[in-house]
């Protein structure tokens, strides 16, 4: 748990796309994905407030050739999200390894970040408020996600279903060089965006949009990461999905007095 500080904000951020197979796209797909682009964040300035449904799944191991992984992490979760001014509520539960569920909830509002940890209320450093507040507009906002996806437009494809329009982005090996950008939009530290990025092995995104809103309906992420944890070669493969719904329902989100107390 030595890099604890590093794997909950890389946990956390939720960034959704998925997957053009050779990693290419014509100048005619690009000039299509940014022109959708270009649309979604458009809407984007008129959704204040949504509901996220997500699921997360994490498995750390010491082979990604045997995927014999050590533990794995199941987390799933109830977002409320105020996009202006930017505020939080999550809660859910999370299984790790054969441990029994255990709750989990938080807040983020101008009166800080606030965490359920191991059945106790925990007010986050304001040393962390900075990454974290970056971390939730990441998550929430069609608009910075949309910034993000500019940054590697050649990878981008659209494709559509009955309802929707999908943006799909994937990229391994030497590929992820090019998403420098990409991170850096993700973290407040070029330093910590760099060290996230050169650990990083593949990473396959998709991000879903209403045809008649181009609202979000619905994200997948898929990272696969290695990295040395006490000399030891390890791998660690997120997934994540996420679905969208209840637009600009959310009027309020206030910390419970009770929160706030047991937080001091």
């Amino acid at each position: 748990m030595k890099k604890w500080g590093k794997g909950i904000l890389a946990a956390l951020i939720a960034v959704s796309l998925a997957g053009c197979a050779d990693g290419g796209a014509s100048e005619k797909q690009e000039k299509e994905a940014e022109k959708l682009i270009d649309r979604i964040a458009e809407a984007g300035g008129s959704l204040n407030s949504y509901v996220q449904e997500s699921h997360s799944r994490i498995s750390t191991g010491i082979s990604p050739d045997t995927k014999a992984a050590e533990y794995t992490s199941e987390t799933t979760t109830t977002s409320e999200y105020i996009l202006d001014p930017l505020q939080m509520h999550q809660a859910g539960s999370m299984i790790i390894g054969d441990k029994e569920p255990a709750d989990t909830e938080s807040y983020f509002t101008d009166d800080g970040y606030y965490m359920l940890l191991e059945g106790l209320w925990r007010k986050m450093p304001d040393s962390f408020l900075e990454d974290l507040k970056l971390t939730v507009q990441v998550q929430s906002s069609p608009v910075r996600r949309m910034e993000m996806l500019k940054t590697i437009l050649p990878y981008v494809t659209v494709s559509e279903t009955g309802e929707e329009y999908i943006l799909s982005a994937q990229l391994s090996g030497d590929q992820t060089k090019d998403l420098e950008d990409f991170y850096k939009l993700q973290y407040s530290s070029e330093e910590l965006a760099l060290q996230q990025l050169e650990l990083l092995k593949s990473m396959s995104l998709e991000y879903r949009v209403d045809k008649q809103t181009y609202w979000p309906t619905g994200t997948t992420e898929e990272l696969v990461i290695e990295e040395m944890l006490d000399g030891e070669g390890t791998y660690r493969e997120v997934k994540q999905e996420a679905t969208m719904s209840k637009y600009n329902t959310v009027k309020d989100i206030v910390i419970p007095e009770e929160t706030l107390t047991a937080a001091e």
